[in-house]
């Protein structure tokens, strides 16, 4: 039996070669230049795994000081948008398996993998009985049932959407046509079963790594059809069954976690507490050094490599990263909703310059939208995609064919309108932007002669217009700039992003991108259940991104955590970002 379970396993999850997260299969985060992602969609597992992982080896206490971008305080599995929310949703929740640091499957809540019935479309997962939420509260079946129906619900309004779209029954229990429709039931207090309308390789992981809520706390008040008041209420008073509590949280300071007395794991995660304190990247260096923060992670600036280079007791780990920097371009308002407008850009865009001049030898370049672990991007089929050449001579004549000229206002103009661009800017000091908007403004604004108008927001203010209130703001602005990683090596996680049925607020197609034949070959390779079937479906899809010039990723990187040596065991990498090396890591006081 079990010998059949791994091979159906193997079939309907795929290698994850990078960073294997216990966050949800959705589509990435946005972030700023250092944030870290939170897919999960991962597979191809030899061996089941079980509890018996790497122990830590050191003693239970200690303070850690984590530096990094102030959170937006949404600090709840199936809202948050920003990846340093993630951080906290991380510690403080857990999911019925997670991935452990060889990148296999280890049970959590769950007592060992599930069963899988032939047809890959029922997955049933028995949970361990001595779970408790950190209230005490046991953490049951019925509360697996009550968060994937709190994402299903018709008042949902967040990001999660694609975790739950294919349960059977998904759209009558969406539309509020039928409470008992979904196909998420408890058989028992301990056992949950899935039912699916396709077998689709990402059903596993969906399910698997979806962080659970407790039904009697975010469920106190709520009803079908109304849950999104009720969960999203709590958003800044998270309740989990996670290694940690939080214990406080102050906007534009900190956030505070205790480690949680009722975590299922003695000996996991013995770091007593986390002060998570809220930095800026022109300030978290001094802070480094002056020993007011621990750690930082995610770090690609080459002045602050070298730099920690130069600490005492640093530890610097750097590898690559599953992740790029983009611009994003607006397809439904403004110039960039033309195609040769878009094209003109990216021919008029320096990216070797950029990188070379910014990274000094720790980035590339590459010119399509998916990561770059995604197990479709063959040598062949790289070396074959459309590349956009630095070429502001052809990127001129694509603008003038367009009939977008030089008027005598001096900026390209069509039938009395000036070509503008509206580029909203991360206010952030030591930042990729405090080169690019140079270049642009030489290349876009003085070469193309298109008026350039850069407006600065923070982080989480630009998260509030491009995706959480997205259809709002739709008409101002054409462009960003921010960066995604992935915990993923399946390019779903890559082009889900582009569905148009993702668009919206709390959507993740930002750029609200339309494309039947795109739609067409997401689900399709969503039903290959081999890597074998899903590549040419991916490369197809991928060429048709590149040639629509959907994106404009800017770079490609490495990246590198700091951290002083009275941190022991915290063995961060690929498959481990920091807050999943912090189970087997410990203080030496």
């Amino acid at each position: 039996m079990k010998k059949k379970l791994i091979l159906l396993l193997a079939l309907l999850m795929v290698m994850s070669l990078f960073l294997a997260a216990c966050g949800t299969d959705e589509d990435p985060v946005d972030e700023d230049e250092n944030g870290e992602a939170v897919d999960d969609e991962n597979g191809d597992d030899e061996d089941e795994g079980d509890d018996e992982e790497e122990q830590a080896t050191g003693e239970r206490g200690g303070t850690l000081k984590f530096g990094d971008h102030e959170t937006a305080g949404t600090f709840n599995p199936i809202y948050y948008s920003t990846a340093y929310d993630n951080y906290v949703l991380q510690l403080v929740f857990n999911p019925l398996m997670i991935k452990d640091i060889d990148d296999e499957w280890v049970p959590e809540i769950a007592v060992d993998f599930p069963e899988i019935e032939e047809d890959g479309r029922v997955i049933t997962y028995t949970l361990k009985e001595d779970v408790v939420f950190s209230d005490g509260e046991p953490l049951t079946a019925h509360d697996v049932v009550f968060t994937f129906s709190a994402i299903a619900d018709p008042s949902y309004v967040g990001r999660m959407g694609s975790v739950v779209d294919n349960l059977e029954g998904y759209q009558a229990y969406r539309d509020g046509e039928d409470e008992d429709a979904l196909g998420v039931k408890a058989l028992d207090d301990y056992t949950v079963e899935f039912t699916f309308a396709e077998p689709l390789r990402t059903n596993l992981s969906n399910t698997a790594s979806m962080q659970i809520l407790s039904e009697s706390y975010y469920g106190e008040n709520a009803s079908y059809g109304d849950t999104h008041d009720h969960i999203s209420g709590l958003n800044a008073e998270p309740l989990g069954a996670g290694p940690y509590v939080l214990e406080q949280y102050r906007p534009a300071q900190d956030v505070i976690l205790v480690r949680n007395d009722n975590y299922m794991y003695e000996d996991h995660f013995l770091i007593e507490e986390i002060e998570y304190l809220f930095t800026t990247s022109d300030t978290e260096m001094e802070d480094l050094e002056a020993g007011t923060i621990h750690m930082v992670s995610t770090q690609i600036d080459p002045d602050n490599i070298e730099r920690a280079e130069g600490i005492a007791g640093m530890e610097i780990n750097g590898y690559p990263r599953n992740a790029y920097g983009y611009v994003k371009t607006n397809h439904e308002s403004g110039p960039t909703s033309e195609l040769e407008v878009r094209q003109a850009l990216f021919h008029a865009m320096p990216f070797q310059e950029f990188v070379d001049g910014h990274f000094r030898g720790y980035a590339g370049v590459q010119y399509h939208p998916t990561f770059p672990a995604s197990f479709h991007l063959t040598e062949e089929f790289e070396a074959n995609l459309t590349t956009y050449e630095y070429d502001l001579d052809k990127a001129r004549e694509i603008l003038d064919d367009a009939g977008w000229v030089v008027g005598d206002s001096g900026y390209r103009e069509r039938d009395g309108e000036v070509l503008e661009l509206r580029f909203l800017a991360l206010a952030i000091e030591n930042h990729p932007l405090d080169s690019l908007i140079p270049l642009w403004t030489r290349d876009w604004g003085e070469a193309l002669n298109i008026d350039l108008v850069i407006a600065y927001e923070d982080f989480n203010s630009l998260v509030e217009t491009v995706i959480n209130e997205s259809d709002a703001n739709v008409d101002e602005w054409h462009m960003f700039f921010l960066a995604t990683s992935s915990v993923s090596s399946d390019p779903h996680t890559s082009v889900n992003g582009f569905d148009s049925a993702r668009i919206g607020n709390g959507q993740d197609n930002t750029s609200r991108y339309r494309n039947d034949r795109v739609d067409e070959l997401i689900a399709e390779g969503q039903r290959a259940l081999t890597q074998e079937e899903a590549t040419p479906i991916y490369q197809e899809l991928t060429q048709i991104l590149v040639d629509d010039a959907v994106l404009m990723p800017m770079y490609v990187n490495t990246t590198h955590d700091f951290y002083y040596d009275h941190i022991k065991n915290l063995n961060t990498d690929s498959v481990y970002p920091w807050y999943l090396a912090l189970r087997h890591a410990y203080i030496e006081e």
